[in-house]
């Protein structure tokens, strides 16, 4: 699928009241190992694939706080994607040498859809956002892998503290290793019935 935009990113919206909070909440709720999802469809923990903490909140608040982005650039970028529901939003840590390989976050068709009972059945994650929400780190890029007729762009925007970026889920990316200090960010997937 071609698009005009890769994504949408904007910078420096997310106040420091909030990242502190993000971040209180997410310690209080406690931090896990990542797992990443398997062929048979269980979840493992692999490091070579994916480094990291996280904790999983469904606190209103970030809600409240990111879906007005999300809003936004499925406006501005001209995607315009059917997205009705949100998953828990997940906040991870990566200490030095953690990282989060390349990945993408949905398929986005029908053979990606949750199977699971209630408001996530017969969806797909069609949108993603990924929020930085400290500073005071090296490494842990946010990159972007688009595919072209002959070799593949990487894409690197600049993704500082506080910034926000909103992209389509079936984009391959990944956070490279974080070099010095620790890196924390918001992640969040928003849903749709798959594209027809």
């Amino acid at each position: 699928m071609e698009i005009k935009y890769s994504y949408w990113l904007f910078k420096n919206v997310i106040q420091e009241k909030d990242r502190k909070k993000i971040k209180r909440l997410a310690s209080k709720s406690g931090y896990k190992d990542a797992d990443v999802s398997s062929k048979d469809g269980t979840t493992v923990v692999n490091n070579k694939i994916r480094n990291s903490n996280v904790a999983f909140l469904d606190d209103r608040y970030f809600y409240n706080l990111f879906c007005p982005f999300v809003d936004f650039a499925n406006e501005q970028a001209g995607w315009k994607y059917d997205v009705d529901w949100f998953e828990d939003v997940q906040i991870a840590k990566y200490k030095k040498d953690q990282h989060y390989s390349w990945h993408v976050d949905g398929e986005s068709d029908h053979f990606g859809t949750y199977t699971s009972e209630g408001n996530w059945k017969g969806k797909v994650r069609k949108l993603s956002l990924v929020s930085c929400i400290s500073n005071g780190f090296d490494g842990g890029e946010l990159e972007f892998c688009l595919p072209d007729e002959e070799n593949s762009e990487i894409l690197r925007p600049e993704v500082g503290i506080g910034d926000v970026i909103v992209f389509p889920s079936f984009i391959k990316h990944r956070s490279t290793p974080v070099t010095k200090g620790t890196k924390y960010s918001v992640s969040m997937w928003c849903l749709g019935l798959p594209f027809r």
